[in-house]
């Protein structure tokens, strides 16, 4: 497998804590059933979130995705359909440029009710400058106008010395989490010694990984990342999934169902996110997720 480097990953683009669009590209399931997510407990975080998130980073960069680009109004449909399915789990990110549309997503539903997770970029580019932790972290809650941040990740890990390099990125998240700004801390994984360095930290209680069952766009052989998965639940660190559909490179019915099987069944993955970018995308995956989740509950 081929080294993932952040300068690889900066020049082709930032697809983020997303699966990629296109991976329902049409309603498959029956839309007569309403089957909604269930919620589940984080990990041993304390955190109990829906079993998916929605995404809004699919090719997410320069303050831009696919879900910006669809304009506010189909957001705002997009988001109502995934209500009306029983998510309630958003996931954004400081460089997606997506803040001002999830603060519509939270106006739509009561606070309490929803799980909000950003992540934030430890780095400088030239159009997204740093700034000390405390002030991005203000920053982003009045960008999303919320009092609170359920969950905060430090963006696109790629070193596996990051848990010494990041050390004052943690420290900030540590502080704002300790005066009831940010709920939980963790961070992405792009690299597989960044992902097996912060899986054998104290620091994240969260992590979110790049998962399939075919090794495409992923950090390791499929079966090495379980592995270290399920150490980290072992710890009780919150486990989320990301390019379940291999950013696009699963797309035949029987690859994704596949793919969702292998996830599901691991067991070591609590929550997985996916970038919708219509309504039909989003029953489809309700469908399919929980079509699956029955299936293994069952055997």
């Amino acid at each position: 497998m081929a080294e993932f480097t952040r300068r690889h990953f900066i020049r082709t683009g930032l697809a983020g804590a997303i699966v990629t669009t296109g991976a329902f590209s049409t309603l498959m399931a029956d839309p007569s059933v309403s089957a909604k997510i269930d919620r589940v407990p984080l990990g041993k975080t304390g955190l109990h979130v829906t079993r998916l998130a929605m995404g809004t980073g699919t090719n997410g960069w320069n303050h831009g995705s696919n879900q910006t680009r669809i304009g506010l109004e189909n957001f705002r449909r997009m988001i109502q359909a995934g209500y009306d399915r029983g998510i309630r789990f958003l996931d954004t990110a400081d460089t997606y440029g997506s803040h001002v549309f999830v603060k519509e997503a939270i106006q739509m539903k009561p606070r309490e009710e929803l799980t909000v997770m950003t992540k934030i970029w430890t780095e400088n580019l030239d159009w997204h400058p740093l700034q000390p932790v405390d002030q991005t972290i203000e920053r982003i809650r009045q960008e999303l106008q919320t009092d609170y941040l359920d969950i905060v990740l430090l963006h696109c890990m790629t070193s596996a010395k990051w848990t010494d390099e990041k050390k004052k990125f943690m420290d900030g998240l540590s502080e704002a989490k300790s005066k009831g700004l940010i709920r939980k801390v963790g961070f992405s994984a792009h690299d597989y010694g960044a992902l097996e360095s912060g899986v054998n930290h104290e620091w994240p209680d969260v992590v979110l990984a790049r998962i399939n069952n075919k090794e495409i766009r992923m950090d390791g052989h499929p079966e090495k990342i379980m592995d270290l998965l399920e150490i980290a639940g072992s710890k009780g660190k919150g486990v989320l999934g990301m390019k379940i559909f291999g950013c696009g490179g699963l797309v035949k019915e029987e690859e994704r169902m596949a793919s969702l099987r292998f996830v599901v069944q691991s067991k070591n993955v609590h929550a997985m996110t996916i970038g919708f970018e219509d309504a039909t995308q989003v029953h489809d995956a309700v469908d399919r997720l929980m079509g699956v989740v029955a299936e293994v509950n069952k055997s």
